[in-house]
């Protein structure tokens, strides 16, 4: 009785741990820190969409289509601080609050834009 139990034992752990290794097919990949965003492109006359409504928590990504460095800065310059964005590239902005965010491209304070804000 005891070697059946030791047999039934032994086959079951080979079953249990043979089986963790196992790849999943047609699994997804894990996406590993990729959370969506809303997108604002600068120009350089303009933000794309220059006003923009989110729920409070969503993160919004200004990206830099102007051929040259530019940067964004909230009306009050505290929010949002960016100085240097490269051509090309990207700043990505969070922020828990609710209420409108008045924001700038840096060297024209001309090209405005909002975020606001909602519960």
């Amino acid at each position: 009785m005891t070697n059946w139990l030791a047999s039934v034992f032994l086959l079951c752990s080979i079953l249990f741990f043979s089986s963790c290794d196992k790849e999943c097919t047609g699994c997804p990949e894990a996406a590993g820190g990729q959370l969506p965003t809303n997108y604002i492109t600068i120009n350089s006359t303009s933000f794309k969409p220059s006003n923009i409504t989110l729920v409070s928590g969503n993160s919004v990504t200004f990206v830099n289509n102007t051929g040259s460095v530019q940067g964004v800065y909230s009306f009050d310059s505290v929010i949002i601080k960016q100085p240097v964005i490269q051509n090309t590239s990207s700043f990505l902005f969070k922020k828990d609050t609710v209420g409108t965010i008045y924001f700038q491209l840096a060297g024209n304070p001309a090209v405005t834009g909002s975020i606001t804000f909602t519960p």
